[in-house]
């Protein structure tokens, strides 16, 4: 008898375990194109790779060619926040820009020197955002690289007068 209740104990601490946290990995290929105002001042080939987790999916942006111009962006899924370093971001505007995916837009607080509007989609990433300096970065796919009218920002300002 004592035996069988150490096995039982045994058994019933082993199946207390925690599960493994699942972790859904993808990755794509995606072109970012730099904006100096309304000149393209870089063209570089990035790779993404989206780790989405219970609470959050990571979006690293790795440049193929220069590894220090890589970003990576984090989705906090209960809070619907986007982060960028130390950066939070909220969201201010549903379906701001809408193709296949319908893109959110992401704005900081009001702060001097602090970056613009984000575009994001969770399925897709990040597809635009100002740096709050004149410059725009654009991620874009092969497929719709033809779709959008860059710079973004500028000519969604210029539909907003």
């Amino acid at each position: 008898m004592k035996k069988l209740i150490y096995i039982l104990l045994t058994i019933s601490i082993l199946s207390c375990k925690e599960s493994p946290k699942r972790e859904i990995i993808k990755t794509d290929s995606r072109q970012l194109i730099v904006y100096d105002y309304d000149t393209i001042v870089r063209n570089n080939k990035y790779q993404l790779t989206k780790k989405e987790r219970d609470s959050v999916i990571i979006y690293e942006y790795l440049n193929l060619v220069d590894s220090t111009k890589s970003m990576d962006f984090r989705f906090v899924k209960h809070t619907n926040k986007l982060h960028f370093g130390p950066i939070e971001f909220e969201l201010k505007e549903s379906n701001k820009v809408q193709t296949d995916f319908k893109f959110d837009s992401y704005e900081t607080e009001p702060i001097p020197d602090s970056m613009g509007s984000v575009l994001f989609n969770k399925d897709y990433g990040i597809l635009a955002f100002d740096n709050g300096w004149g410059m725009q970065f654009h991620y874009l796919t092969n497929d719709n690289m033809e779709e959008f009218d860059l710079p973004i920002f500028y000519k969604m300002a210029d539909l907003d007068e």
